[in-house]
């Protein structure tokens, strides 16, 4: 598509009559900011920004048609909407559109207040199809709540309405809504219906945690990454901090969630990044735009030139378009320009708020993280902040009785079985707990910012057949569902569930030779590399897990085979320029993780020791390391006995 984008970007903190927000008008700006260095075309994106005062019900609804109606054949239109999500009554008039009685909406700066209605979703459908009704291109992505559920994180709901607005408040063509003829347009959403959306704090300030993770994969995967590709990569951003949020794609079928972001009208995050010096000092032409980041402590960030010498430069201060970077060591020559590749990224610890009814139990816990680490000193992977400053932590420990603690989530979902005689050994096994789920973490967080490598490789699965031993190299693969999940199911067979087999493929798209490893990254939080331990691929070529052979999966050990059962895997693809060793990934399952198993720090010298990787012809410690170029790529699996059969 070569046509102009058109985008209406509406951010909430602050309401009329409903509690305020924090993060909505970070992720509008963001989104501005991205398309506005990020957009093709001859002439720049039109943006619209609605924020807080500004975003009321009519001139939201004057957005979408008057803004995003101007986009035609050719063009692009986007709506994107932070803020509150709730439920409200339907009025009996329109009964014959949701049998439910009740519709999500979307709340804007003045909805309930003065008899303001929330805009409904219905009237939302109606406006958004009147856009793709001119033939454009047309993304909407949501980050709002739609449900309620307990949680201590700051939400994006407000609670449902009981009381349905007069009729004459919606928008007049609703009542004819149920003739229109369906559009063609893609969503984006933060969670399920039953679900709520978080925010969270991310690069020094809040952000939606759905919003945030989407352009965090829309950076990272660059501009070939379909709204299906990028739905699966905000996933597995979203599950490290909520269990209990679950982003959401429609249409699910094969279509228009396999096209592009924005019909292909994005430039490329980083092909071919390049150093050179302009005026006085020396700069890369990435920057913020295109997902790179120095974090609010001025963590320690380089880039290098490819090769076996170690050249680099660190990054000290981000622009949206180019960064400033000083050269360490090395006297580049400035009258030439240096391909660089990202060598170094900081590696944070993870936080974890350790708080509880029962005081001493959470001192012995805090004592235990002060002295957990190599020669008596604080943890290497846990920082504990005792009031996490509105920050959502990423782990959880509440000591409410005592002798025992359980561990959860940012989002309080527990990660463990409760641990007990926390005073038998000072706290010790829990700080091995929480030292191990924060190496888990890591490892599904995994990420190069800035790569060339983006849509390089690809991991999929094909549903084994019966008496099938060797996988096909060319049936199509499992789409993922509408949550960016591949899902298998128990099939029952003589009385009995079956679990599902799968062929697991690895893809190398590109024209460079990678080295790839496999990691499986359980819900038990164990990660092992037994599918894929490392092997080359080729250029165009793809490679197997287990040589070929299915892959079973089923439910952990001790978990009841019933209907409604169901696990997770993060089947974690690490794809690099040189070879590299899998086994400093392995981790035992959590229960395993005791005092004195917890493996020491890893080494942080250019992009293998980063990794925990050493390359096998080299010493991980080596100043001589070099610099490549790496990806990564997560693929969520959920295996799961269906609700609708019984074993008879």
């Amino acid at each position: 598509m070569t046509g102009r984008i058109f985008a209406l970007l509406v951010g909430i903190d602050r309401y009329r009559a409903v509690g305020p927000l924090q993060g909505c008008h970070n992720d509008v700006t963001q989104v501005a900011e991205f398309l506005r260095v990020r957009a093709l075309g001859d002439e720049p994106p039109a943006t619209l920004l609605l924020e807080n005062e500004t975003a009321t019900r009519q001139a939201v609804v004057d957005g979408l048609r008057d803004h995003l109606g101007q986009a035609g054949p050719g063009d692009t239109a986007l709506f994107w909407f932070s803020g509150h999500g709730s439920w409200a009554a339907v009025p009996d008039e329109l009964w014959h559109l949701e049998p439910t009685g009740q519709m999500q909406t979307l709340i804007c700066h003045d909805s309930r207040h003065d008899e303001v209605p929330d805009l409904y979703d219905k009237e939302l459908s109606l406006l958004l199809g009147e856009v793709a009704a001119t033939g454009c291109h047309l993304a909407v992505v949501l980050d709002s709540c739609h449900s309620f559920s307990a949680t201590r994180n700051l939400v994006r709901f407000a609670p449902a309405l009981e009381t349905a607005p007069l009729i004459e408040a919606l928008l007049p063509e609703l009542r004819r809504a149920a003739t229109r003829p369906p559009t063609e347009h893609v969503v984006l959403a933060a969670c399920q219906s039953s679900e709520t959306a978080i925010e969270t704090w991310a690069e020094g300030r809040p952000h939606g945690l759905f919003s945030w993770s989407l352009l965090t994969a829309l950076r990272r995967l660059g501009p070939s990454a379909t709204y299906r590709e990028l739905l699966t990569a905000a996933r597995c951003e979203v599950e490290r901090q909520a269990f209990q949020q679950i982003p959401q794609l429609e249409p699910v079928t094969p279509g228009i969630a396999d096209q592009p972001f924005l019909g292909g009208q994005v430039k490329p995050s980083a092909s071919g990044m390049r150093m050179r010096r302009v005026r006085h000092e020396w700069e890369i032409d990435v920057g913020s735009c295109h997902g790179l980041s120095i974090g609010p402590n001025g963590d320690d960030v380089r880039v290098a030139v490819p090769g076996p010498d170690l050249r680099e430069a660190r990054i000290v201060q981000v622009h949206p378009e180019r960064s400033v970077v000083q050269p360490l060591g090395w006297e580049p020559d400035g009258d030439l320009q240096y391909p660089v590749v990202v060598s170094r990224v900081p590696v944070p610890m993870v936080t974890v708020l350790v708080e509880g009814g029962h005081q001493p139990t959470v001192d012995q816990v805090l004592a235990a993280l002060r002295t957990s680490g190599p020669g008596g000193g604080p943890s290497p992977h846990v920082r504990p902040d005792a009031s996490a400053d509105g920050r959502t932590p990423e782990l959880r420990v509440d000591a409410d009785q005592p002798d025992r603690v359980r561990i959860a989530g940012g989002d309080g979902t527990p990660l463990c079985a409760d641990l007990t005689d926390v005073r038998r050994d000072g706290g010790r096994r829990v700080a091995a707990m929480l030292e191990h789920l924060a190496r888990v973490h890591r490892v599904r967080s995994l990420t190069n910012p800035v790569s060339t490598l983006a849509g390089a490789v690809s991991v999929d699965l094909v549903q084994a057949r019966p008496g099938e031993v060797i996988g096909p190299a060319h049936r199509p693969g499992l789409r993922p569902d509408r949550d960016g999940a591949v899902h298998l199911r128990y099939r029952q067979e003589q009385g009995r569930w079956v679990p599902p087999t799968a062929f697991v493929r690895l893809h190398n798209h590109s024209d460079r030779r990678l080295f790839c490893v496999l990691l499986d990254v359980t819900q038990r939080h164990r990660v092992h590399a037994g599918l894929f331990p490392g092997d080359h691929l080729a250029p165009g070529r793809s490679g197997a897990a287990l040589h070929g052979r299915p892959v079973e999966f089923r439910m952990p050990a001790g978990t009841p085979t019933e209907p409604g059962a169901s696990t997770r895997d993060w089947l974690v693809l690490l794809a690099a320029e040189e070879q590299f060793s899998s086994s400093p990934f392995e981790l035992p399952a959590a229960e395993e993780a005791w005092p004195g198993r917890t493996r020491a720090p890893l080494a942080v010298t250019g992009l293998l020791g980063w990794l925990g990787l050493a390359a096998v012809h080299r010493d991980a410690a080596a100043v001589e390391a070099g610099a490549c170029d790496w990806i990564t790529l997560a693929v969520p699996v959920v295996t799961e006995i269906p609700l609708d059969a019984g074993l008879g």
